[in-house]
C-alpha cells in the first residue's frame, strides 16, 4: 500500500470518499485508511473535519476550474457553445462515474448547508464564481446577438446551474444521465436556439 505524505494526496482521498459516501458518512478514521496515513498527520494539517470539508470543495473548484478554463477560453468557439460545452463535459465526468456522484458543491448543498454556516458560504462562493463565469460568456453571447438582449445574464446563468444541479439529482436518483441530456436539449436546442 502507497505511503501518502502531503496534503493534497490526504484532500484527494477524502475528496474521493466524500464523493462516493457523502460527508457526514465519511469520518477521518475512513480518510486516514484511505490515505494511509496516521492520525496525527491528519491534524497537522486540518484543524477540524469542518476545515477539511472547507479544503475539500477547494480542491474540487479548483479541478473544475481547470475543465472549465480551456473551454470558457476558447474564442474560436461562439460563447453560447462553449457554455453548452462546459455542461456537456460535465455531463460526460458524470456518465464515466457511472452516473452516482454528481457534483461535490449540490451535494454538500444539500447535506451541509444547514449544518455549517462556514460550508455553506464556501459553496456559496463557490456558485456565485462558477455563475458569474456562465454570466460573462452569455453576455458575449448577447452582444453578439446570439440571445436575446433582453434576458438577464446573471439571471439566467443562476437558473442554469440551478437546473443543471436539479437535472443531476435526478440523474442520480434514475442512474441515468437522460434528465442531463433533457436540461441541454430545452435549454440550448429550444430556449436559448
Amino acid at each position: 500500500m502507497k505511503r501518502i505524505h502531503n496534503k493534497d494526496d490526504i484532500l484527494q482521498a477524502g475528496l474521493d470518499l466524500v464523493m462516493s459516501r457523502g460527508f457526514n458518512a465519511t469520518g477521518v478514521e475512513a480518510v486516514l485508511k484511505q490515505a494511509n496515513v496516521p492520525k496525527g498527520s491528519f491534524y497537522n494539517f486540518f484543524s477540524s473535519k469542518e476545515e477539511f470539508s472547507l479544503a475539500i470543495i477547494d480542491k474540487f473548484v479548483n479541478a473544475r476550474l481547470e475543465i472549465f478554463s480551456p473551454i470558457f477560453g476558447d474564442k474560436s468557439i461562439p460563447p453560447l457553445d462553449r457554455v453548452k460545452k462546459s455542461f456537456e463535459t460535465l455531463i460526460e465526468i458524470f456518465e464515466a462515474d457511472g452516473c452516482s456522484k454528481g457534483c461535490l458543491l449540490g451535494n454538500l448543498g444539500q447535506e451541509m448547508a444547514d449544518q455549517s454556516e462556514n460550508v455553506r458560504k464556501r459553496l456559496e462562493e463557490s456558485l456565485r464564481e462558477w455563475s458569474a463565469a456562465v454570466s460573462r460568456l452569455l453576455l458575449q453571447a448577447q452582444r453578439e446577438k446570439a440571445i436575446a438582449a433582453d434576458l438577464e445574464a446573471g439571471m439566467l446563468a443562476e437558473n442554469l446551474i440551478a437546473s443543471f444541479q436539479g437535472a443531476l439529482l435526478r440523474s442520480k436518483v434514475k442512474k441515468s444521465a437522460a434528465p442531463l441530456r433533457d436540461f441541454i436539449h430545452l435549454y440550448f436546442d429550444r430556449f436559448l436556439a
